[in-house]
């Protein structure tokens, strides 16, 4: 037996005593990690190991994702908000009169976004979390804007309807998906207040 190891006692006989080199080394791990979990304040557990995040990284990293994909929804967002007065644009302008639209059709027309806009969504919101935000919010845009432009080509009440079916269905899922997008990487409080920036 080597003079760094001690005769195992009866009671623990798998139990062997470290040199002083090994307290000592142990001493300063113990000291580093007492220091690091002072200076980061953050302490989370992942498959019970506790893992100690620093603050500062952690804020240029979101700050990071912040300043990349907020823009990018700030502008789907004003997209996506102007068809709710575009159709009231049209009508002071003579959308009315232009397609011959009688009684309540102009209501009809309002509502029916609706219909779609409600039904679709769980589905939508399913789709978008089993392939990322990422990829299924710009194809919900680029339905949106699709369908948009087609009103150019609107003659009569029929086509005004059927252009605004599929546009609800093309928006159904945009305000989940956001919110889902930004709690991929964001905690309550933050999340909290960019959704207030955001939409505000």
């Amino acid at each position: 037996m080597t003079d760094h190891l001690r005769t195992p006692s009866p009671e623990c006989p798998n139990r062997t005593s470290i040199t002083d080199d090994q307290k000592q080394s142990l001493s300063r791990d113990v000291k580093s990690v007492e220091e690091y979990k002072t200076e980061s304040d953050i302490r989370s557990t992942v498959e019970g190991v506790s893992v100690y995040i620093d603050r500062q990284a952690e804020r240029k990293l979101v700050w990071k994702f912040d300043s990349r994909i907020l823009p990018v929804l700030a502008v789907m967002y004003l997209f996506n908000s102007l068809d709710k007065s575009n159709l009231g644009n049209a009508k002071t302008d003579g959308l009315e009169r232009t397609l011959n639209l009688t009684g309540n059709q102009y209501n009809i027309i309002l509502s029916v976004f609706f219909v779609p806009y409600v039904l679709t969504a769980p589905f939508l919101g399913i789709i978008g979390k089993k392939f990322g935000p990422s990829r299924v919010l710009p194809i919900m845009m680029l339905c949106f804007g699709i369908v948009t432009i087609m009103v150019v080509v609107v003659k009569n009440f029929g086509g005004l309807m059927t252009i605004r079916w599929f546009l609800g269905m093309a928006e159904s899922a945009f305000f989940p998906l956001v919110i889902y997008y930004q709690t991929t990487y964001l905690t309550f409080f933050p999340l909290q207040c960019l959704l207030l920036i955001l939409f505000v």
